[in-house]
């Protein structure tokens, strides 16, 4: 496995995330524009927005633009947000090979042994086998004019809150880090953009009576709070991509002659989103002093977790949020490529022995 470039892929509905040798930390919008609309907004001033452009064997002929600023664009947005057979839709797959090209620097014919995530509910269903299919294999694709071939020799799926405890528990150089976490019952919260994932990790084995998967992230606030706006002003046309980058504001400003109030409407939609996660969480663990630690992480952390902190005084929130579930795969996948390493070499000492 010493020849495989590791990557780690926490695909989300409002971000993708990953990590490899190559980019420690991809940051980047769930969806992506078409270039023909790319061009439309260049015609109009916008101009000097930098995006890496894509072309897949699997579309032949058609062009896609991703970059941070695409969230900024009035360009079509094409989300590969949704819950109903996600992993089967166009733009799943299409920014799914986006990733995979974008966490190499180089052009030219690669393996890969992946490690990625699913929700928890997901976990040992056919959708595992679904993510499964759209990684495994060969990849063609173009990115900006580069060819790269990334054949996925390996694709490894692990509950979607593992990736934090591995995070903390493994160190970037693929060996273990923090030895208590072997032996300790950790809960964990991740809040996403379309749902929130509970789980309960003793000794580094899930439990499935603690697993859970609430169908509701942040991405529902940004929608009712976008509703709202447009209920107050059909003009507005508010859109949860929109209402996100203005969220930490008290006024939407739709235009420079269109603002509408929403500091109160936020917090109550906030307030009503935490408490029903938190009752959700309550069903399911009615007995959160079994944990020797409880652990918040996920993009939707920003918003919600003064609830968390006043519901589990004493939960660790993780720092980098954002980024922990990618590269706690990505060191689980270092972490399996040197074990394999280490039987190779036994096997190869033991080879040499019998020989002689």
């Amino acid at each position: 496995m010493s020849n495989l470039i590791v990557m780690g892929i926490d695909h989300g509905n409002g971000y993708f995330k990953g990590y490899s040798k190559d980019v420690n930390g991809l940051v980047l919008p769930s969806g992506f524009l078409t270039k023909e609309s790319v061009r439309r907004e260049d015609s109009t001033g916008v101009g000097d927005i930098q995006y890496n452009e894509f072309e897949s064997s699997l579309y032949e002929g058609e062009q896609y633009m991703w970059g941070q600023e695409v969230n900024a664009t009035k360009g079509k947005f094409l989300s590969t947000y949704t819950s109903e057979d996600r992993y089967a839709q166009k733009y799943y797959k299409l920014l799914s090979q986006f990733g995979l090209a974008s966490l190499i620097n180089e052009e030219g014919s690669f393996d890969v042994f992946l490690v990625t995530g699913c929700p928890s509910r997901e976990k040992g269903t056919r959708r595992e086998q679904e993510i499964a299919r759209v990684f495994k294999g060969k990849h063609n694709i173009l990115m900006n004019g580069q060819q790269k071939i990334i054949h996925v020799k390996e694709c490894k799926i692990l509950p979607q809150p593992l990736g934090s405890i591995l995070d903390l528990y493994i160190d970037e150089e693929g060996l273990i880090d923090r030895k208590e976490i072997a032996t300790s019952y950790i809960g964990i919260v991740d809040i996403g953009s379309g749902t929130t994932d509970i789980d309960g990790i003793d000794s580094l084995r899930a439990i499935p009576e603690d697993r859970h998967t609430i169908p509701v992230g942040v991405h529902e606030i940004y929608q009712r709070l976008a509703d709202y706006i447009n209920a107050q002003s059909p003009d507005a046309f508010a859109t949860p991509k929109s209402v996100e980058m203005q969220f930490d504001r008290s006024i939407y400003q739709a235009s420079k002659r269109l603002t509408i109030p929403i500091q109160d409407m936020k917090e109550k939609i906030v307030r009503e989103t935490a408490e029903y996660i938190i009752n959700e969480l309550q069903i399911r663990w009615r007995n959160r002093s079994k944990f020797d630690m409880v652990i918040l992480t996920g993009g939707g952390v920003k918003v919600l977790h003064p609830w968390f902190k006043d519901f589990i005084k004493d939960i660790t929130v993780i720092e980098d949020y954002q980024l922990s579930n990618a590269r706690g795969f990505w060191k689980f996948g270092l972490l399996l490529s040197k074990t394999n390493e280490d039987a190779v070499e036994s096997q190869n000492r033991q080879a040499v022995l019998i020989r002689s």
